[in-house]
């Protein structure tokens, strides 16, 4: 049995929950931006520690770690230094990858901010085959973002907690063997731990699924127990006879009619189907004739080092790979580099390093969209390119991969390899893809 909710959504904080949230904050490894620094910020990680746990010290022990974890992808990813994204301006819905609907400026009784979905229209096949895994994640990261910023906005009116109600409308959609693998292979499991438990847990909630026919319940089924605890509270299906449950706690006026109720002012942006014709193509045939091969076995992660001395002139770092199966992927940094040469790839502690560029999982498939970027090294020290296969226990995975360092403009490119070796290079990553005016669309 959990411990009972300290403050539910629509009240203000109660001083149990004011002393969870002061002693989460002062036992804090990670900076805090300022901007992030609300007491109902740092609450939605008690109040999901909360519903998994009894004993206050568990429950602290979780926020804590949680927090601390999505504050290492704040900094990373600068969120607190970015503009508010609009969904105008969020690749993912501006190039109509999936289909949207902005957030009301309406609430229901418990002053939970109101959003409408239509599924209709969506999916996952457009986004797959033209955008690379870390966009997508990046672009899913702004977007709750934005999301975040419009529930701190209701916080700041009123003083009571709050969340995004979330209604999706399955009403027209028809799953296709794409979604079914998404669903099975533990992806979308991925994505939505990710999202509502690790980074932004409480925000959405509850998720509503509306006009469920009955066929969904068995990839529902396999997605339930894959997430953690009191995902059934979180996302709550509805089959056709939902009005009478949505209209308990929300007045018709803020109901689309679609959905039974009589505001004809929400609209709803459908997504369009990519043709294959538009799907991704690798950029460079003399790209892929260089990339080095990595095996990655099961349970195992490999590491190519970077060593940066603080009077070198080349700080610009890019690389291109692609994967034949899921991987996780991310660079780190660390000033100092005690005895890790003698160290194997595996104990190497990602935790102990700095997040420059974010952790991510590449969806694993040489066909898919490549993966390629760069960045510029600020600092002088050691920089870990790390591929981490240990979330596998049988297969291993096969990267192969680039990797240069060069001038800001790209110029004198050396390769890399991963056994320490370096290698003049004619003709660039960073120059041959143009990598600082490509944008992902």
């Amino acid at each position: 049995m959990t411990k009972e909710i300290s403050t539910l959504f629509g009240q203000k904080l109660s001083s149990e929950s004011k002393k969870l949230v002061d002693e989460v904050r002062s036992k804090l490894k990670q900076p805090i931006h300022p901007k992030f620094d609300k007491d109902f910020n740092i609450y939605r990680f008690v109040l999901n520690a909360e519903r998994q746990y009894n004993k206050k010290k568990d429950i602290i022990e979780h926020a804590i770690k949680t927090l601390d974890h999505h504050l290492r992808y704040r900094q990373c990813l600068n969120l607190d230094e970015l503009p508010d994204i609009s969904m105008a301006d969020n690749p993912l819905f501006a190039g109509k990858y999936l289909p949207s609907s902005e957030i009301l400026n309406a609430t229901d009784s418990n002053g939970r901010v109101l959003c409408y979905f239509e599924a209709k229209t969506m999916s996952l096949e457009g986004a797959i085959h033209s955008l690379r895994s870390t966009a997508a994640c990046r672009f899913q990261f702004y977007h709750f973002e934005h999301t975040l910023r419009k529930i701190n906005e209701q916080e700041d009116k009123t003083g009571k907690l709050s969340s995004l109600r979330y209604i999706v409308d399955l009403n027209g959609y028809e799953i296709n063997p794409f979604m079914m693998l998404f669903v099975t292979s533990g992806d979308m499991s991925y994505y939505s731990t990710l999202f509502h438990y690790e980074n932004y847990p409480e925000l959405v909630h509850p998720m509503e699924i509306v006009n469920v026919p009955k066929w969904i319940h068995m990839p529902y089924r396999l997605f339930r127990s894959m997430m953690p605890p009191g995902f059934t509270e979180k996302f709550k299906l509805h089959d056709g006879h939902f009005i009478k449950e949505l209209e308990r706690e929300i007045d018709e006026e803020d109901i689309p009619v679609s959905l039974g109720g009589i505001n004809q002012e929400i609209q709803f942006t459908a997504a369009e189907i990519k043709s294959e014709d538009e799907y991704w193509q690798p950029p460079s045939e003399t790209i892929l004739n260089q990339l080095e091969n990595l095996h990655i076995y099961a349970r195992k992660q490999k590491i190519i080092k970077i060593q940066i001395d603080e009077n070198s002139t080349k700080k610009t770092l890019s690389w291109y790979f692609k994967n034949d199966g899921d991987i996780y992927f991310g660079i780190f940094y660390d000033l100092k580099n005690d005895d890790e040469n003698y160290q194997k790839d595996d104990e190497i502690d990602m935790d102990t390093k700095i997040m420059i560029y974010p952790f991510f999982k590449i969806l694993g498939n040489f066909n898919l969209v490549h993966e390629f970027d760069f960045i510029d090294l600020k600092n002088y020290g050691t920089y870990y390119l790390c591929f981490c296969n240990k979330h596998c226990w049988l297969h291993r995975r096969n990267v192969e991969i680039l990797v240069e360092l060069s001038y800001s403009d790209g110029s004198e490119p050396e390769r890399i390899f991963y056994d320490g070796k370096i290698d003049k290079n004619t003709e660039g990553i960073l120059k041959t893809l143009k990598l600082r005016d490509f944008k992902d669309s």
